[in-house]
């Protein structure tokens, strides 16, 4: 009896990095994808004698979710968290290219930012979440995810400058 594999998140990251791939051909920037096998960098772009590593995060519907302290200084007292700030080992120059893929070629929106921009999102939102809940966060009190949307990426929203200038 064979069991069937689901690639349905492979997939998902095979046409994001390619959407990207494609939209930086548009933009007369040679790319490459890295397929998972280099960490950070997900694509890689070239233009003018000049390289730069691009980090592409895929979402087919609703939040993007992360560990918050992999983005921000956290502190618990017992079950309360606390946000100290930012973490500084974030590279905050790396740029995400974040896809929503849609239904069919030519439905999918970009968001071009970097990850400095992503850890302020991710302060804003989670130190928001705290607040509401007043330090403890229900159901998993110990839990540090956070999620970010499209309303978060809205000022991002088709940032291709941002690598244009990069180079």
């Amino acid at each position: 009896m064979s069991v069937k594999k689901n690639f349905s998140n492979q997939l998902t990251r095979q046409i994001s990095e390619n959407l990207v791939v494609a939209e930086l051909g548009r933009r007369e920037i040679v790319a490459t994808t890295f397929s998972g096998s280099v960490p950070d960098i997900d694509v890689l772009a070239y233009k003018n004698r000049t390289s730069i590593p691009l980090q592409v995060k895929a979402v087919k519907k609703g939040n993007l979710s992360v560990n918050a302290k992999d983005y921000l200084d956290i502190e618990f007292d017992g079950d309360k968290q606390k946000v100290k700030g930012k973490s500084g080992d974030v590279d905050r120059s790396l740029i995400f290219v974040i896809v929503y893929i849609g239904e069919q070629l030519g439905d999918e929106k970009f968001y071009i930012c970097t990850k400095g921009d992503i850890q302020d999102i991710i302060l804003e939102a989670h130190t928001t979440f705290l607040q509401k809940h007043k330090g403890v966060r229900p159901r998993q009190p110990q839990s540090t995810h956070c999620a970010y949307n499209e309303k978060h990426l809205s000022a991002y929203k088709d940032n291709w400058q941002l690598i244009l200038d990069s180079f």
